[in-house]
């Protein structure tokens, strides 16, 4: 929703994405006179016919912002391997194939940026989450790969928080070692993070292949 917020104050008409809350999509994108549609990432034909249906929208595709994400905590030992598909299948295929639709669609304006939402977690995953930090350090290659690839024509670039909105399954002790070890003590916010994301579309043209920690600090404690 900030992300949304901040791209449509700057005022661009945005697309809204969800899956299974597509009536809190709607009422967003109304807000903000944008689009509302939904698609089962796990399912690339439902990514396909969701740039299809985008295609039907009026005006051109300029920029993709990659968000959708699941955070499952396991020992590595306890995950499934349905719950590793599921975290590739929406963490890292969705992603690319989301990319890949949109590259031609970016090339006809010239100047078309990608966004990815990473994590600092993919340099050092926290415990119990190296499988999702798989997902995110594969997503963090991907951008640095698509940006040598696509440049000039499209921009890719990533922004990796750190504590930007606790995790509801941590308990209240794992919230105060987390904040302790983040240098600036507190969670970073989503308008922090829709900021930057702004800030990488709209900033220089040089900025391509950037990841952007923003994470309070905490990826330079470690």
């Amino acid at each position: 929703k900030a992300i949304s917020r901040r791209l449509a104050a700057a005022g661009y008409r945005v697309i809204v994405h969800a899956n299974r809350h597509l009536a809190d999509a709607e009422i967003l994108a109304a807000e903000l006179g944008g689009h509302a549609l939904a698609a089962d990432l796990t399912d690339t034909s439902a990514i396909d016919a969701m740039f299809d249906t985008i295609d039907g929208f009026d005006g051109e595709l300029h920029v993709l912002v990659n968000n959708a994400a699941i955070f499952h905590g396991a020992e590595p030992e306890a995950v499934t391997l349905a719950e590793w598909d599921r975290q590739v299948a929406i963490n890292l295929t969705a992603p690319f194939r989301c990319c890949q639709l949109a590259a031609p669609r970016l090339r006809k304006t010239g100047m078309g940026v990608i966004v990815n939402l990473l994590d600092v977690a993919s340099m050092r995953p926290e415990k119990g989450y190296s499988h999702y930090a798989a997902t995110k350090a594969g997503l963090e290659a991907l951008t640095h790969g698509l940006a040598v690839e696509w440049a000039p024509a499209i921009r890719v670039n990533g922004v990796a928080p750190g504590v930007a909105l606790m995790p509801v399954t941590y308990t209240e002790q794992e919230r105060i070692e987390h904040l302790e070890r983040t240098p600036m003590g507190e969670e970073t916010g989503a308008e922090a993070i829709a900021d930057s994301v702004h800030f990488l579309i709209d900033g220089p043209r040089a900025l391509t292949g950037v990841i952007l920690p923003v994470d309070g600090g905490l990826s330079s404690a470690w």
